[in-house]
């Protein structure tokens, strides 16, 4: 028995650092939040209405691109389950509209 919660144990282990993070494509307007020196970039989804804050904005130079719709292919990096703090995403790619 002890054996047996040792196997299932391990393999709960291995399996949680194998698992691969979410690949999301959203529709949505981008907006700057914050206030300076502390502002980053957000997208809003227009189905669920759910906010994400991207953490590669720069790259993508969505700073300039503020209130326009998009839709992009991102990674979520951090889930948050409250409402005031939004999902942390990384953008792979913008995609044609």
């Amino acid at each position: 028995m002890k054996q047996m919660i040792y196997t299932l144990s391990l393999g709960f282990i291995i399996l949680g650092c194998t698992t691969t993070a979410n690949d999301i494509n959203l529709d949505g307007t981008i907006y700057v939040k914050g206030s300076m020196p502390h502002t980053y970039i957000i997208i809003e989804d227009r189905k669920t209405q759910q906010k994400y804050q991207i953490i590669n904005a720069k790259e993508f130079n969505l700073y300039n691109r503020q209130k326009q719709y998009l839709n992009i292919k991102a990674q979520i990096i951090k889930h948050s389950s409250s409402s005031l703090i939004p999902s942390k995403i990384k953008v792979l790619k913008i995609n044609a509209q």
